[in-house]
């Protein structure tokens, strides 16, 4: 079975090895991605893979960073777990990756065009059901674009539902399938259909496969999918604990509120009840000095 291209570094041997079959892998990817109909010539690789990185196990970032040759720099993210407000952090790296670039000194002109591509196993944005959106800077009313140095993409795998043959597929799907579904247990004979189906998916699986052969990196496979499993099995029992915890907060406020109900309708039943027994002794002439001993109610409420 093929590894996921989603554990870290299967995603970066992919895409970034020092490999020519990596270039253009990525950019076919990038090009689907960003809907380049020039399509990206050069790539500078800003952040390469190191097979070392992995062997000593202290790969811990999973994004891949590049520039092509209009300098535009591109970032693409590989994330399995929703982080603390994932939406700020992409907002909060796309600024740092847009100061990087432009240097000590130099005016406001140099800075340059920055893309992120958050590739997510998680739903994040809620508003739609689309699985790719991207966002800009844009005028409210009018939808003129203010300027284009920002742009953020986000790829949530989890809302990516195929409703068409693999060949009805455009590329795009055909990539998001890919890097969803491979190495999942049941779809080894809809993947071998979509990698035949594209040589570029062909020459993808075939350096998963190469991967896939070292003992070392298998060990190192299991491991990491080993403890994304413990993280996310983590998560969810905290998740159990808050949703335990909150109905039973809901149901303690729900039982306090309903007995001070009850006691409310007592107390007002009472009230009512003295003042109908206030007015009937009224009627017989009894002093208001009895009624207010008698009742418990106040001059007041007996005038």
């Amino acid at each position: 079975m093929l590894f996921s291209p989603k554990i870290d570094f299967v995603f970066k041997h992919m895409f970034a090895s020092n490999d020519e079959r990596s270039e253009i892998l990525l950019k076919n990817f990038l090009n689907e991605v960003l809907g380049l109909k020039e399509g990206i010539k050069e790539i500078t690789y800003l952040n390469p893979y190191n097979n070392k990185e992995t062997q000593d196990d202290k790969i811990s970032v999973l994004d891949l960073k590049i520039k092509d040759e209009e300098s535009r720099e591109i970032d693409i993210e590989m994330q399995l777990n929703n982080i603390d407000n994932y939406r700020k952090r992409s907002l909060y790296y796309w600024s740092c990756m847009y100061s990087e670039t432009i240097k000590e000194g130099k005016t406001y002109e140099e800075l340059k065009k920055c893309i992120i591509i958050n590739i997510l196993d998680f739903k994040l944005i809620k508003e739609t059901k689309r699985y790719h959106t991207v966002y800009k800077i844009m005028e409210i009313k009018e939808k003129y674009e203010y300027i284009d140095d920002l742009e953020l993409h986000y790829i949530e795998l989890p809302k990516f539902r195929e409703k068409k043959t693999i060949n009805e597929l455009d590329m795009l799907e055909k990539w998001i399938l890919f890097i969803k579904e491979t190495g999942m247990k049941g779809k080894e004979k809809k993947m071998e259909e979509l990698i035949e189906s594209e040589e570029v998916l062909k020459m993808a699986a075939q350096k998963i496969k190469e991967l896939s052969k070292d003992e070392q990196m298998r060990q190192r496979y299991l491991a990491r999918q080993k403890a994304l499993m413990d993280k996310r099995s983590a998560e969810r029992y905290r998740e159990i604990l808050l949703e335990r915890a909150t109905m039973n907060g809901m149901q303690k406020g729900l039982e306090e509120g309903i007995k001070k109900g009850i006691e409310k309708g007592k107390l007002e039943g009472e009230y009512k009840k003295a003042i109908e027994t206030a007015k009937n002794l009224i009627k017989h002439n009894i002093s208001r000095d009895i009624i207010i001993k008698s009742t418990g109610l106040t001059e007041k409420e007996v005038s």
